[in-house]
């Protein structure tokens, strides 16, 4: 693209654990999302009640963490290569976001600790143009254009081309891969 505010970058990815109940097993899952990120990460709290799974209305149930664009990017690389860098379309949503889940953690590269166990992993990221904080600023803020905005198309032309020679490096190396 020859306008630079027309191209596409990640803003931010999104890390979280859910674990459902409070207590060490939620504090064990922010050891493994502190040992991941080497951030401190934050803690969510359940909006309803509901009995039969345990949940009181307030309690900590998940932790999660945000990292930045290039921290975000080297992170991304790392867990795609476990999806071996092919994603439905089901995980693209209509605005400038994707995410996809992990079964375990220990898919990263990460030892296992008996002390801490295994967690599975949401990840979800965000694409933006630049120009978005008119959006988000405190004085003046406005309304994105809608030539400006980011659409599901576009979310995933950026993915097939930002990952693309990782993708082909894979599929050189003997892995029959198909790209959804």
């Amino acid at each position: 693209l020859k306008n630079p505010m027309k191209q596409i970058f990640l803003s931010k990815l999104m890390l979280s654990i859910d674990t459902g109940q409070a207590g060490h097993i939620l504090l064990n899952a922010s050891k493994v999302l502190k040992k991941m990120t080497l951030q401190i990460p934050s803690f969510g709290k359940a909006k309803k009640t509901i009995k039969t799974f345990g949940i009181r209305r307030g309690e900590f149930i998940t932790c999660y963490c945000s990292l930045s664009q290039k921290k975000g990017m080297l992170f991304l690389n790392k867990a795609l290569r476990v999806k071996n860098f092919t994603l439905s379309e089901s995980n693209f949503s209509s605005t400038a976001n994707f995410g996809f889940g992990l079964k375990d953690h220990l898919d990263l590269g990460f030892r296992y600790s008996q002390v801490l166990g295994i967690f599975g992993l949401n990840i979800s990221a965000n694409l933006q143009r630049k120009g978005y904080r008119v959006k988000y600023r405190n004085r003046l803020n406005n309304k994105i254009g809608f030539s400006h905005r980011v659409f599901k198309h576009n979310t995933m032309i950026w993915f097939t081309k930002e990952f693309r020679n990782y993708y082909d490096m894979l599929t050189e190396s003997g892995n029959d891969l198909k790209l959804h």
